[in-house]
């Protein structure tokens, strides 16, 4: 209960970067597009997602569209990543800001970079598109989905675990203490 009514604001904001940003991306690489039919439905499909992993794809338009994807996928990679510890941020401090939740994750990134970077390389190869690609291909669409979801679950509680990693270190680099007494303090605010 506590983590919807923090997090309901947070997935909108999350929501409306990734539309923004596949919107810019969308007039970039196709705003130049004669047939307005051929347009239009590029545009369903780039409002669709923030949803979905709908790639738009045209006859005609190859170059563009291999253009978007490899760019939607560095884009949507580097999202993620920042937006992966601020879930946690969100869910802990209900005070803060959409902004001061943005801030403290990327400092808590900062902090531990190199295994906030392997642990969204391992999340990608087990969650990413092409692993749920590969998966139904091997093992069947059903079990493809039961598999990423127990994963998505396992990156989730890999992604606290960084989080109170790098809140502990950031604790202690100012010379405070970080432990059990704090933890406390987490569930005491949520009742």
């Amino acid at each position: 209960n506590l983590g919807i009514r923090r997090l309901s604001g947070f997935v909108l904001i999350r929501w409306a970067v990734r539309d923004a940003l596949a919107q810019l991306m969308g007039i970039y690489f196709f705003g130049e597009m004669d047939d307005q039919y051929k347009f239009f439905k590029f545009f369903m499909r780039m409002k669709l997602m923030p949803f979905s992993d709908v790639v738009p794809w045209g006859l005609g338009h190859e170059r563009e569209s291999l253009g978007f994807m490899a760019s939607w996928f560095l884009v949507e990679l580097v999202v993620s990543f920042i937006f992966a510890i601020d879930t946690w941020v969100a869910i802990v401090d209900s005070r803060k800001s959409g902004r001061e939740v943005v801030k403290e994750g990327c400092h808590l990134l900062a902090m531990l970079l190199y295994p906030a970077v392997e642990i969204k390389c391992w999340e990608l190869m087990a969650c990413g598109f092409l692993a749920r690609w590969l998966l139904s291909h091997v093992i069947g669409d059903v079990f493809a989905l039961v598999f990423q979801s127990v994963m998505e679950v396992h990156f989730m509680v890999a992604w606290l675990l960084f989080y109170l990693a790098a809140r502990h270190k950031d604790a202690h680099s100012i010379g405070r203490e970080f432990g059990q007494r704090e933890l406390e303090g987490f569930l005491e605010g949520t009742r």
